[in-house]
């Protein structure tokens, strides 16, 4: 089975993995994508400009592919690339955010979407600055709506400016078809995460263990700036 260099150590024997970034393209896709997380959007997906027919067939195309399965990549400065991959075993499925660095050997996971649940991976800042740091010449999702979109089931931040975050989301959402007038109450949806309690991120350089929250340092220095030894 084929699947992309940089996930080598994490592809399983038997199983492929494929970019699938035009499944985003699909009617469906968004309640799809957030339903096993925000199970309201895909038992109400007229906000989103579809019914459940586009639903279901978006999430079959998402979550039934247990032979290849499809991955979005996040490219990043430097060669860096968050994947989100459908990891569709057939009794063990999930969604995992990878983050893949040109030189490191394995993955590094930032959160996963299943029954043992693991996460959040992302600060609010991180989420921000990841979903606009897009390589102009990159393959995968470019567009910052979308990126933004794609990443939220791996945030979570008990310090997140709420207003703020409403209208960035809110923004996102209408851009990719949600009514504007429903999409204020759709954005509120995603700071309540049903799978993890929002930690407190601790500060550049301080302890991941400040707090008791487990959370590690924020993402976004490490990840937008120069790799160690890097001139």
């Amino acid at each position: 089975m084929d699947h992309p260099t940089a996930l080598a150590g994490y592809a399983m024997p038997g199983h492929g993995i494929a970019p699938a970034e035009h499944l985003l393209g699909l009617p469906g896709f968004w309640p799809a994508y957030y339903g096993p997380v925000w199970d309201a959007f895909a038992d109400d997906p007229e906000p989103f400009g579809a019914d459940h027919a586009d639903v279901d067939a978006a999430a079959e195309a998402l979550y039934e592919g247990t032979d290849v399965w499809p991955a979005y990549r996040i490219p990043l400065p430097r060669g860096r690339t968050v994947w989100v991959v459908h990891r569709n075993f057939p009794d063990d499925s999930g969604t995992d955010y990878l983050l893949t660095e040109p030189g490191l050997p394995r993955e590094r996971e930032l959160a996963a979407i299943e029954g043992h649940f693991r996460g959040p991976g992302l600060s609010w800042p991180d989420l921000v600055a990841l979903a606009h740091a897009a390589p102009a010449d990159a393959e995968g999702v470019r567009d910052p709506d979308r990126r933004l979109l794609l990443l939220l089931p791996a945030y979570g931040d008990a310090g997140t400016p709420v207003e703020e975050a409403l209208e960035r989301i809110a923004a996102a959402l209408v851009a990719v078809g949600v009514d504007p007038r429903a999409a204020p109450a759709a954005a509120g949806r995603f700071l309540d995460h049903p799978f993890w309690e929002s930690p407190y991120w601790p500060g550049p350089g301080g302890s991941p263990l400040s707090g008791g929250s487990g959370a590690h340092p924020p993402l976004r220095e490490a990840l937008l700036s120069a790799p160690p030894g890097t001139p």
